[in-house]
């Protein structure tokens, strides 16, 4: 096993639609050939081993999803070294999140996104990762999941402070 990967899985299991059980989720990557599968909560958060480069690992999973479960699953791959070196510029807590970005934002979108003000939200761009502040809470946020993909025009999975730590806890278990 050269790497060990998260994998996010975007917009499932949320309100009884787009069912994506665990143990099939986990199945079906141990189907790919991918080592000691494990997931962490019902959102869709997989942590795998694999010789397998990420440029290939990306297009066979989507594959796979999509034949086992009947839909498209927007997803997004990181290494576990880029996962340890996560770190966000706001304080840990319940109001911390990051968006994971399926790939780089094109600057000029990203210029675009900073001359509009949603305060009192806050967010910075480290690579393919947003880091996102609320500090009224994600009900009361301005600068929504929906709002990024559209304005970046990417797609995004966003998670909180919490299960950032909760999977780097389990990367360092293996």
């Amino acid at each position: 096993m050269a790497g060990r990967f998260v994998l996010l899985l975007r917009g499932i299991n949320v309100g009884g639609h787009r069912r994506v059980p665990m143990a099939d989720l986990r199945r079906v990557l141990t189907d790919l050939g991918l080592e000691d599968v494990k997931t962490y909560i019902q959102s869709g958060n997989a942590i795998f081993g694999t010789g397998r480069e990420e440029t290939d690992l990306s297009p066979a999973i989507a594959a796979a999803l999509h034949a086992e479960f009947g839909f498209p699953i927007a997803m997004t791959l990181r290494t576990a070294a880029e996962w340890q070196a996560l770190s966000s510029p706001y304080p840990a807590g319940k109001q911390t999140h990051i968006a994971f970005l399926s790939s780089l934002p094109e600057p000029e979108r990203v210029l675009a996104l900073q001359a509009q003000d949603f305060a009192p939200d806050l967010w910075t761009l480290s690579g393919r990762d947003l880091h996102l502040y609320y500090p009224g809470g994600t009900q009361a946020a301005r600068l929504t999941h929906a709002l990024l993909e559209r304005r970046l025009g990417i797609n995004a999975t966003v998670r909180n402070w919490q299960t950032v730590e909760a999977l780097r806890q389990r990367l360092e278990e293996h």
